[in-house]
């Protein structure tokens, strides 16, 4: 009897574990903020002591989307772990970053996706977020057509803004002032990933403005590991250094210089 009692409480200990989440309801409408340098749909699904935010940020080509969702708290150091989305189709294998932010408030999870992936999301009309011991959420999407939409449009109207749509006035584009190789060093390996043996190639896109200045950076492609692309990112933004993009008549203009970058060990 006393064998039997424990093979009936494992099997309802594995039952309840594989039981999806609830499925969380908006408390708050879709907010679509048209950014200088991106733009970011966002919407609340939690309030008072338990804010809970889901937020989609196409890369300024739109080719891939940032899916965030940040909570109260805080998780320490940055680091990355496997996630799997439900976006309508197959589950989507991938790679998250949890971190916390400056003030130590809020806790942070990043994913970038495919742009093409999210098609699924209009017939099934709710995203699944699961990462192990990090996040195992559900989020109903009503109204998500008509987000992607607009977020597609607003994408479309940031490329004329920095003028690298078609047709656009930049008759030079920027220049970095310096060997790009010398922006980045063996020290900027992420160490999770350096202790993991994790390498990959990161394509990137650098916002630069009528100074040189670079004012944001997103991933174009993926490397498949979180802290590569953040750590790709937040290196380049710091660092890199540009001769701006100027028109046919040598007036500095906004444009975008897109590279890669790759981690190898």
């Amino acid at each position: 009897m006393r064998v039997r009692r424990r093979f009936t409480a494992l099997v309802a200990l594995v039952c309840a574990a594989a039981a999806p989440p609830p499925l969380r309801q908006p408390a708050k409408p879709w907010v679509l903020d048209y950014g200088e340098t991106a733009c970011t749909a966002v919407r609340d699904y939690g309030a008072g002591a338990a804010p809970l935010t889901l937020a989609f940020q196409p890369s300024p080509s739109g080719r891939v989307v940032r899916v965030s969702v940040v909570r109260s708290g805080r998780s320490g150091d940055a680091h990355h772990f496997p996630a799997r989305l439900a976006l309508g189709g197959a589950p989507l294998k991938t790679s998250g970053l949890r971190f916390t932010t400056r003030d130590r408030k809020k806790d942070v999870v990043w994913i970038n996706v495919d742009r093409s992936a999210l098609d699924g999301l209009v017939a099934a009309r709710e995203i699944g977020i699961q990462g192990s011991l990090v996040i195992d959420e559900r989020f109903a999407l009503p109204q998500i057509a008509a987000v992607l939409k607009g977020l597609d449009t607003c994408t479309a109207d940031l490329l004329k803004y920095w003028n690298i749509a078609e047709g656009s006035a930049v008759a030079h584009p920027p220049e970095p002032t310096r060997n790009p190789q010398e922006w980045v060093n063996s020290g900027d390996y992420p160490a999770q990933a350096f202790e993991e043996g994790a390498s990959g190639a990161i394509r990137f896109i650098l916002l630069v403005d009528e100074t040189g200045k670079a004012k944001d950076c997103m991933v174009e492609e993926s490397s498949g590991i979180a802290t590569l692309d953040a750590q790709a990112c937040i290196v380049l933004t710091e660092r890199a250094s540009f001769r701006p993009a100027r028109d046919s008549a040598g007036k500095p203009v906004r444009s975008a210089w897109t590279s890669r970058l790759v981690f190898k060990l």
